[in-house]
């Protein structure tokens, strides 16, 4: 039954339904059990495909792998994805995302986020990555400053972030001040440089933890909102 939670994951991931697979690959000597492939079947409603030796098939694509990296083979295309979701820091410790998980790289995502206080002349751009919807409970991957934002009241300096991730997985993330044209970015090696149990093991704490961090993002959403009404009553007083 362990096989069912990340087949179905998988699925979700894909924005797929079982119905829509074409063949189901057996990877590892343990996918010779009789009851995997039964419940393997039993989720797909098709038999898996047992033409490839499931103790040889990871080598096997490694090697499709290198032969398309070498350009060797030229009529596969293998696509790359982010392991886990990228975004930043946003008023009340939040993250809000960018780029969700398992999105296709290369790709690029932009987004005009604003000021938080009135008068603010720089934003701190912190850059997450992670399923928490907290940014303290995510991985860090670089900060940066924005600076020289003419002074202004909250909320009407235009501030564009954008990630924009090149096919090798580097991630360049800039921040412009669409009224001045002020720029500042960074560039991040290391964003994919975790192993398949770093990223289990953060799928897993976003899992376990999922109904506390809504608990808290929803408090957070609350009280944003109330300061948000609190301020605009304050401006029309004035």
């Amino acid at each position: 039954q362990r096989t069912v939670g990340p087949v179905k994951q998988a699925l979700l991931d894909a924005s797929l339904d079982a119905s829509k697979i074409d063949e189901v690959v057996l990877v590892g000597g343990s996918t010779r059990v009789p009851k995997v492939q039964e419940i393997v079947k039993e989720v797909f409603g098709k038999d898996p495909h047992k033409g490839v030796n499931p103790d040889e098939v990871v080598a096997i694509g490694a090697a499709v792998q290198a032969g398309v990296l070498s350009g060797e083979v030229k009529d596969l295309l293998l696509l790359d994805v982010t392991p886990l979701s990228l975004g930043i820091e946003t008023l009340g410790g939040v993250m809000t995302t960018l780029l969700t998980r398992n999105t296709t790289i290369p790709t690029k995502k932009s987004e005009v986020f604003s000021t938080a206080a009135d008068s603010q002349t720089s934003v701190e751009v912190h850059v997450l990555q992670g399923e928490r919807p907290m940014a303290k409970d995510n991985r860090t991957l670089g900060k940066f400053h924005l600076a020289e934002i003419p002074a202004a009241p909250r909320g009407v300096p235009q501030i564009e972030v954008t990630f924009d991730i090149d096919a090798n997985g580097i991630v360049n993330v800039s921040a412009k001040d669409l009224g001045t044209g002020k720029e500042q970015k960074i560039t991040i090696t290391a964003s994919s440089g975790l192993s398949s149990e770093d990223v289990d093991r953060m799928m897993k704490e976003a899992e376990t933890n999922s109904e506390d961090d809504k608990r808290q993002k929803e408090e957070v959403e609350a009280r944003n909102r109330s300061a948000q009404l609190i301020y605009a009553a304050e401006r029309l007083i004035e």
